[in-house]
């Protein structure tokens, strides 16, 4: 949940020139979907081609790479000119930075928490989106990030829409989550469900404590088990056997949240 664009590289295997050529010369985006037959499958990456890479592992076998980056266009050259009047609001301009901008974007999700302070007087934007949008972020003391094309602005005391998904050796865990100072960091089979700012939860009880250092404190391990994805990284390969999703995911104290959200 960073400022730069998500990132991934997707090789591709023994294509036809002609298919090669194509892609090379016209491919602007890629959008990747993966998973398990059933619930467990959806949209993995979706973003701008920045770099097609040709390349061959031997004399038979061909591979096309693509560099992509999510949101790249918009957070890059995304360009906006625009002046706003007094009175309006920083959702008011959020949401004309995202549609105005010379690579416009969606905004998918704001903070319903960002104070509704209104400008004294008028302002001129004018430079990259990006920069704006992360003016209202530091200001309103919110995370802004792009995820799958779309802006998000939200805040700590946000609640994600949808369930919060329990992690268990049963349901897709692997290995032992980690405790440390960035948050747990846990590995578990590849789960397209699992995204940016949605909530999991994992039984301390598989939670591997914080090896003390000499020079500080081991943090304690939330007994809620309930986290909020911060970072995650999604791995698979249809010519081997690793398929798993990687993700560090920042202690939500407190309640479990019940509204509209149901445990798995």
């Amino acid at each position: 949940m960073t400022q730069t664009p998500n990132y991934s590289e997707i090789a591709v295997y023994n294509l036809s020139s002609q298919t090669e050529n194509s892609i090379v010369k016209t491919g602007q985006r890629v959008v990747l979907e993966a998973g398990y037959d059933g619930a467990q499958y959806g949209l993995i990456f979706d973003g701008d081609i920045v770099q097609p890479l040709r390349d061959k592992e031997d004399g038979t076998t061909y591979v096309l790479t693509l560099v992509s980056q999510d949101g790249d266009q918009f957070l890059n050259n995304g360009f906006v000119n625009r002046s706003f009047r007094a009175g309006q609001t920083p959702r008011d301009i959020a949401n004309a930075v995202c549609s105005l901008a010379t690579n416009p974007v969606e905004l998918s999700s704001i903070s319903e928490n960002l104070e509704n302070k209104r400008l004294a007087r008028g302002k001129v934007c004018f430079g990259l989106a990006r920069d704006y949008l992360r003016q209202i972020s530091k200001t309103e003391q919110a995370a802004f990030y792009v995820s799958d094309g779309k802006v998000n602005i939200v805040k700590a005391p946000d609640l994600p829409q949808g369930r919060i998904i329990t992690l268990t050796p049963q349901t897709g865990l692997i290995g032992a989550p980690e405790w440390t100072d960035d948050g747990v960091k846990a590995k578990c089979l590849l789960n397209p469900l699992l995204n940016l700012n949605s909530f999991i939860h994992i039984d301390p009880r598989f939670v591997r404590e914080q090896k003390k250092q000499r020079d500080s404190q081991p943090r304690q391990i939330d007994d809620s088990g309930i986290f909020r994805i911060v970072c995650i990284s999604h791995t698979g390969d249809t010519r081997g056997d690793d398929w798993h999703t990687e993700f560090t995911g920042v202690a939500q104290t407190g309640f479990v949240p019940n509204t509209g959200i149901s445990m798995l």
